[in-house]
């Protein structure tokens, strides 16, 4: 996945010491004691903030410029510039977006959120562009090529496969058979794969149809007759939330036998049930748990900057923003491949700990040359060689009325490498 009210780029002093920096307006004043030279950090956001993820990408796009606010108004000599790009919840509009932040001198950025490794091969890569994303879980980008360029907050999908099938075979009653209809990318196939690979293969399951669905049809009817032909003891849906509305209420009023319902992170949005108009009682999901050391802090900073509740992939956003920010200081340059090789350094065990906290001063101390360790709002953010994260925790949920977000958290479990990606080895 890629991804509100745009944030003015800003940037301190006269220039940065690399010779490659600009900016707007002035924010923050340079600090007498600083070791670091001014200078303007360029982060750019490429993020859905509209299409059929639109709903989950603004709440993104506003934790990863959260970061980059603490930093221009703090009082020491580096401000961030930043710029962002609505991906349109397409492939077509993200590779424009990344283009533009690129032509424009941005070498890095937040994003993108859709699971697709062509926006990788047409610009990151070739334009030797840094990508952190927050919400991209595709499992081939575990080995993809993409020379050191591509990190991201949330672990892939083959750990999240595992998590669905252990909770459909072990929480939810009776359940031997399942089908699963998937949102038509990269991000729905391997999804629907992993957890059928698991579901038979781990816990030993049936799956009887796997169905393609594109998004946002005015009807979903022939998709759930196909998917639901065998009578599944659970249905398995992967897909984004614009589409999910009319799939759920195509379900409810034709296809609903009280069967035990299985959504992801692409639907993990508070409003669904309400627009569904249904309260969806039956319906549990999984996504990847923020459960850093930094959550509490990072939900209530949140709430008290936007006045809205953290949602899915915003304490991953943050992140995603926070660490770059830090490499970016590091490196002491604007240039993707420099903040590429400082992006493990800033993130991984050692040094003095960097949280929301303290995150203007640990940008300070990293520009000085001091060893540092993020610890992040969704996770430790330990990264490993391929720019993954080392180990992955899952949040199952489920919707409610009783809490201000609409969601419930109803348990976290660990996935461990092993388990995720080798199935019927457990």
């Amino acid at each position: 996945m890629a991804g509100t009210a745009a944030i003015a780029g800003c940037s301190g002093g006269s220039g940065g010491s690399d010779g490659g920096d600009s900016g707007g307006t002035t924010a923050g004043t340079a600090s007498g004691d600083s070791g670091a030279s001014s200078r303007t950090i360029k982060q750019g956001y490429l993020l859905p903030l509209t299409g059929d993820l639109g709903s989950l990408g603004t709440p993104m796009r506003n934790a990863g410029t959260m970061a980059a606010d603490q930093v221009n108004e703090a009082d020491i000599a580096i401000s961030v510039d930043t710029q962002e790009e609505d991906t349109e919840t397409t492939v077509p509009a993200a590779i424009d977006g990344a283009n533009a932040l690129a032509n424009a001198g941005y070498p890095m950025m937040v994003g993108a959120a859709t699971s697709n490794i062509e926006i990788g091969n047409r610009v990151f890569v070739p334009k030797g562009m840094l990508a952190c994303s927050p919400s991209n879980t595709l499992p081939t980008l575990s080995t993809f090529e993409d020379d050191g360029l591509f990190f991201r907050t949330t672990p892939g999908d083959q750990y999240q496969g595992f998590a669905m099938a252990q909770a459909a075979s072990e929480r939810l009653d009776g359940v031997e058979t399942a089908a699963t209809t998937y949102i038509n990318d990269d991000y729905g196939q391997l999804l629907s794969q992993w957890f059928a690979d698991h579901f038979e293969q781990t816990f030993g399951g049936t799956v009887q149809n796997q169905v393609v669905h594109d998004p946002v049809q005015s009807s979903y009817s022939s998709k759930l007759q196909t998917a639901l032909a065998d009578d599944p003891d659970l249905f398995v849906v992967v897909s984004y939330p614009q589409s999910a509305v009319q799939l759920f209420r195509d379900y409810y009023a034709d296809h609903d036998t009280g069967r035990p319902l299985m959504l992801t992170d692409g639907t993990k949005d508070p409003t669904l049930s309400k627009r569904v108009g249904n309260p969806m009682e039956e319906a549990v999901g999984t996504m990847p748990a923020a459960a850093g050391p930094t959550y509490d802090a990072f939900t209530s900073a949140f709430q008290e900057e936007y006045g809205n509740p953290a949602s899915a992939f915003t304490a991953q956003t943050y992140d995603a923003s926070a660490i770059t920010l830090l490499a970016n200081a590091a490196a002491g340059e604007n240039d993707g491949q420099a903040v590429a090789g400082q992006m493990n350094a800033v993130a991984n065990p050692g040094g003095t700990e960097v949280t929301l906290d303290n995150l203007a001063e640990g940008v300070e101390m990293a520009a000085n040359g001091e060893e540092i360790q993020y610890l992040g709002a969704a996770s430790n953010v330990d990264f490993d060689e391929n720019g993954d994260l080392q180990s992955g925790s899952y949040e199952i949920w489920e919707f409610t009325e009783d809490t201000e977000t609409g969601i419930n958290r109803l348990d976290v479990v660990d996935v461990n490498q092993e388990q995720a990606l080798n199935p019927g080895s457990n």
